[in-house]
Parts: C-alpha cells; sequence; structure tokens
C-alpha cells in the first residue's frame, strides 16, 4: 500500500488513539512519561512524516499497535507513537535504529518529532 498523505493515515488514528485513551492507560500513560522526560529534545528534530514514509517505506502496510502505528517496508519499518508524536525508523537488515540518514544511531539520535500539518 502506498499513500500521498501518510499523514492523514496517521493523523487519524493518532487523534482516534488519544481521544480513546482510556481503553490503553498504561500504554499512553508510558508514551506520556517519555515525552516530558525527552520531549524538547525531539522538537529541535522535526520532521515531515509524509517525507519519511516516502523515503523510508514507500510501500507499506500498516498497523497499529498499543500506542504505535507501525509502517512496514521490506528494508525499513517507520515506528510513529501515536500519543507523543515522534517516530522512529528501524532498519530490518541492521536490527537497529537509524538516522535520517539511515546510519546507526544511538537512542537521542534516533527520535523525531513528527510535524504538525500546519508547520509542513
Amino acid at each position: 500500500m502506498s499513500y500521498n498523505d501518510s499523514k492523514a493515515l496517521y493523523s487519524e488514528a493518532a487523534k482516534y488513539y488519544v481521544e480513546n485513551k482510556a481503553a490503553d492507560p498504561h500504554h499512553y500513560d508510558k508514551s506520556q512519561e517519555r515525552k516530558q522526560r525527552y520531549g524538547e529534545l525531539w522538537e529541535r528534530r522535526k520532521v515531515n512524516i509524509n517525507d519519511i514514509i516516502d523515503e523510508f517505506v514507500p510501500d507499506f502496510t500498516a498497523r497499529e499497535h498499543n500506542e504505535k502505528m507501525i509502517f512496514f517496508g521490506d528494508d525499513y519499518n517507520v515506528i510513529a507513537d501515536m500519543a507523543s508524536g515522534y517516530l522512529r525508523i528501524y532498519d530490518n537488515r541492521a536490527k537497529t535504529y537509524v538516522r535520517l540518514d539511515g546510519t546507526p544511531g544511538k537512542d537521542d539520535e534516533t527520535h523525531f518529532k513528527i510535524k504538525k500539518r500546519e508547520e509542513m
């Protein structure tokens, strides 16, 4: 499956997830704790989810898992947190998270804040 607007797919799922957080309070709360701890760092590295999807998983299948929406591709997966609005890129061959250039990175280098629609 390929979408011109991955943001719409993600946003719709994230909105539903946040509005219905009572159905999954444990994962929602953990996500919010991560956002409190690292959100300022993530804010410095904002990305357009459409661009990330186009580059890393242009033909994907998407599935929701707890507070995450996962875009599965052949070489990479993009894991987007619906409660906190960040994403990570996972290299399926290297079995590690990567930076925007596709190289392996440390944990604090591999989290990216998803831009809001008006920032894109």
